[in-house]
């Protein structure tokens, strides 16, 4: 197992305790994630506290810039259409971000030169529930860091470019896997896995994920975790992690749209394959 360097920076200047308690439960979960996962992590992984502004304006400049590399591998013939959903991409997170920027916990964000950064937000822990209660915390650290290892094992989701139904397919792996991690990890450290509807969070935060703006995106992210998360269970448990980890760089065994629904033929299919060289 490789050293992993932890660094936390609190770019408020108002949340030194938080800092120190990430610090410390970070040094703690890297192992188990190395170990739960099978992934190596960045050899330095990166945590910096922000305020909801800065969360917005980094995760605005992260769909500028996917976007535009998205559209530069589209065919000159689609490239009007490819406009086009950038646009509505960029508009309906301009109308979110002002709902969703006080209650988003944390996002682990995709840099240039293949680093992975991710973002605490103490307003949107505190709405989530997750900031007073250290098995939650301890939940979406954990979660983070397995997204900082899926980063280094995809190139960053290169090796996926091109794919059909690549969208959802990733989405569903993505988080099923860090959400089935984050479950392993829990489980192990607090004697049950710890759920995100264990969490109690704030007014304001049920407010905001019942409002007709984010309700629907919201709800759609839960079902695709809650799929991908036991669709990774089954196959780990009938393939192990060594194999279920080539996904990060076959895209050919991302799951199709069926398989997202029935676990059974993922596995069966990835069987069929056969070990990729």
């Amino acid at each position: 197992m490789t050293h992993v360097a932890v660094a936390v920076t609190d770019e408020t200047a108002t949340h030194g305790t938080l800092r120190h308690q990430t610090e410390h439960l970070v040094m703690q979960i890297v192992p188990l994630v190395q170990a739960t996962t099978g992934l190596a992590l960045p050899a330095r992984v990166t945590f910096r506290i922000v305020t909801p502004q800065t969360w917005q304006a980094e995760h605005q400049e992260l769909i500028r810039r996917e976007l535009g590399q998205w559209r530069a591998r589209q065919p000159w013939r689609d490239l009007t259409a490819a406009a086009r959903r950038e646009a509505v991409a960029r508009v309906a997170f301009r109308r979110q971000a002002p709902l969703l920027r006080n209650v988003v916990p944390a996002e682990t964000l995709r840099k240039p030169a293949l680093l992975s950064e991710t973002l605490l937000i103490p307003e949107g822990l505190e709405h989530a529930g997750v900031a007073a209660d250290e098995q939650h915390l301890v939940r979406v650290l954990a979660h983070e860091l397995v997204h900082q290892a899926q980063n280094l094992a995809s190139a960053h989701r290169a090796f996926w470019a091109g794919s059909a139904g690549y969208g959802t397919a990733v989405t569903v792996v993505e988080e099923g896997h860090a959400r089935w991690a984050d479950r392993r990890i829990t489980g192990a450290r607090f004697g049950t896995p710890v759920s995100p509807g264990s969490a109690r969070p704030s007014d304001h935060y049920l407010r905001v994920v019942q409002d007709t703006g984010v309700a629907q995106m919201h709800q759609e992210l839960l079902v695709l975790q809650d799929a991908g998360c036991r669709m990774v269970e089954e196959a780990v448990r009938a393939l192990g992690t060594d194999r279920i980890n080539e996904v990060w760089s076959q895209r050919l065994l991302l799951p199709t749209e069926q398989e997202i629904g029935d676990p059974d033929l993922w596995v069966t299919r990835i069987k069929q394959l056969g070990t990729v060289s």
